[in-house]
């Protein structure tokens, strides 16, 4: 039996009861309707409680001088963030400068260069690449990138560091970490250039590096700026790989060896050890509000982009362009794109256009392989020195034990994203139905686009989110202390989104004909709704699902807020509740070699687990494809 006819038969008893009257849809529009309005109180609830805690900072912010001056010591009332406002600027140009040619130019070959097969597999691994959590990346950076080769270079050159450590290593790691997104966006904005275009070039003998250069980079340029103030988002958030390999130093220093700090990294390091009434706590609430305001500002402008609210200014080919009196003909539409004075038809005529071609088409390839070399380098090095740390004990004991195991750390990772993916999954789905459901609504939009800035919220700001509301809120004197419930409230916040988004693709992808006969058979919208529409987008959805659960499982940055950790197996929900990637985190940082071995051992694992997860949900993907 088919999946889709499984869980129609699983429906059948909800469709005779709910669906039979039109009191199941009144009532199915009650539930979608109130899910968005939750998604709406989360995101304005976030935005509250953030503007709330910093408001003491931003009415002293000149008088604290936290944007103008360097000087950070909260114990003596200095409270300059000016260095970590440049440790995050610094990091982010430092990852764009590397990841945006090499991004652009894999997706330029994979576009217009690379065979079939080629791209499928490096669409693949570029996708195992976005999948690696960011602890380990931070991991890796640490051990391999810093130490083994940044170290020996700049011992080379007589240049003092720490380790390797600093803005340039962290800077690299967030290269190699928003290396997917800049060649996915762009490929996607190449794919969109009209193939006549392409056509219309080479009819007027110009190579495929000349249609690259002169047609295709010029009109796939909004997807690409797109790419870049997307993956900008993405990299000014990131905490836990930078926390990792920065240093961590609170001193200015403009040094290219220099150790610093960001904003998510201090936030992560500082904000437990705050009170609701420390001001220290302000500060660090109002350097949250401006890294959730960037991040906000890059996703918007990269999805207006995206969306052709920004063109960019380019010369037109043209006046009569498209107006060839109907001839389709590539080499008549070609002399009407390109006069004679269009840079292109300079080049026709060179003799070293073959070069060239020849040249351009070698770097592109090396562009493409550096983007995924980075997947081998991780995966080769974990496996390295995590696979042979991992034995039965691993599994079944804990971290005090004889051998030493993280037993307490799996389950409470298997739970905390049990728990969330129960809450996230029905709110999420009830979420994409209604906006399937119901377009036109007044507030479809809105939450729309609500769920794209939830989506684009650093995860350490979800962490604070939950840390304000459910672990140390400032309505009482008494924390409430780390729990599974604040852990798992943050990751289904988290998760909701990205269910919803992908849930709302997958009933768009099914075919509208299915919807009409079933309505022509007299079924309410209910009816065709879990009989129908469901059954029929439920691959897909299961997919976004797991994707979704896989993201969570490998994050660090809320749980560090929010559940924390402990040495034992937690007696009930609303004890501290450990987690594997929060002693990945925990452990790399430690002397005792005993517990740093372990730390390789538990990234093996949590590689292992999120990448299966990745890979089961891509084949169920194309199973999904394959039955419609």
């Amino acid at each position: 039996m088919k999946p889709p006819q499984l869980l129609s038969r699983w429906f059948s008893p909800v469709i005779s009861v709910v669906g039979a009257s039109r009191w199941g849809d009144r009532l199915m529009a009650i539930l979608t309707q109130a899910a968005a309005g939750i998604l709406l109180l989360v995101a304005a609830t976030l935005v509250a409680v953030l503007t709330y805690q910093a408001w003491p900072a931003l009415e002293h912010l000149r008088q604290w001088q936290i944007l103008t001056s360097t000087n950070w010591d909260p114990e003596r009332g200095a409270y300059g963030a000016l260095l970590f406002v440049f440790g995050s600027c610094v990091t982010s140009v430092v990852a764009l400068l590397i990841a945006v040619p090499l991004g652009v130019g894999a997706a330029v070959y994979l576009s217009e260069i690379a065979a079939p097969a080629r791209r499928r597999l490096a669409s693949f691994f570029l996708e195992l690449l976005a999948a690696i959590p960011s602890v380990v990346f931070g991991f890796w950076a640490v051990e391999f990138l810093a130490k083994r080769l940044l170290g020996p270079f700049y011992d080379l050159w007589g240049w003092k560091h720490q380790s390797g450590e600093g803005l340039l290593a962290a800077g690299i790691v967030l290269a190699v970490m928003i290396l997917p997104y800049v060649t996915a966006l762009s490929y996607d904005a190449c794919r969109s250039v009209p193939a006549s275009l392409r056509e219309g070039a080479l009819a007027l003998g110009a190579t495929r590096w000349q249609t690259i250069r002169h047609v295709v980079l010029p009109v796939a340029r909004p997807g690409i700026l797109a790419a870049v103030l997307l993956a900008l988002g993405r990299a000014v958030g990131e905490t836990m790989a930078v926390t990792m390999v920065i240093g961590n130093a609170q001193y200015f220093d403009i040094s290219p060896t220099a150790t610093g700090d960001t904003i998510p990294s201090l936030i992560a390091k500082q904000l437990h050890e705050t009170t609701p009434q420390e001001p220290r706590r302000a500060v660090l609430m109002a350097l949250g509000l401006l890294l959730l305001a960037l991040a906000l500002v890059m996703n918007t402008a990269g999805r207006a982009v995206v969306r052709g609210r920004v063109q960019p200014r380019r010369r037109p080919l043209c006046a009569g362009f498209g107006q060839t009196s109907g001839n389709d003909d590539p080499a008549i539409r070609a002399e009407a794109a390109y006069p004679i004075d269009h840079p292109l038809s300079r080049y026709v005529s060179s003799r070293w256009n073959h070069r060239i071609d020849q040249g351009m088409t070698a770097v592109l390839a090396l562009c493409q392989w550096l983007t995924i070399l980075p997947l081998f380098l991780i995966l080769g090095y974990i496996t390295w020195r995590g696979a042979g740390e991992v034995s039965w004990s691993f599994f079944t004991h804990l971290p005090h034990d004889q051998p030493p195991g993280l037993a307490h750390a799996l389950y409470g990772s298997a739970l905390l994203v049990a728990l969330a993916t129960l809450v996230a999954a029905p709110v999420g789905l009830l979420i994409a139905i209604f906006l399937h459901e119901q377009p036109h609504h007044p507030l479809s939009g809105v939450i729309t686009r609500c769920a794209e800035w939830l989506t684009a919220v650093p995860s350490i700001l979800i962490g604070v989110f939950g840390y304000v509301l459910l672990v140390s809120p400032p309505w009482t004197s008494r924390p409430w202390g780390y729990s599974a419930y604040a852990g798992a409230f943050a990751l289904a916040v988290m998760m909701v989104p990205v269910v919803a988004r992908s849930a709302q693709e997958a009933l768009r992808a099914v075919p509208a004909h299915l919807r009409e006969a079933a309505l022509a058979l007299g079924a309410t919208r209910t009816q065709t709704l879990l009989a129908v529409l469901l059954p029929a987008a439920w691959p897909a959805i299961l997919t976004g699902i797991l994707l979704a659960a896989g993201r969570i499982f490998g994050e660090t940055a809320p749980l560090i807020l929010t559940a924390r950790g402990s040495q034992f197996f937690p007696q009930s929900l609303s004890d501290p509740t450990p987690s594997l990637p929060f002693y990945i985190y925990d452990f790399a940082q430690k002397p005792d070699d005993v517990l740093q071995r372990l730390a390789w051992a538990g990234a093996f694992v949590l590689v292992i687990i999120v990448l299966c997860v990745n890979v089961a949900s891509r084949f169920l993907s194309r199973s999904a494809h394959s039955t419609r």
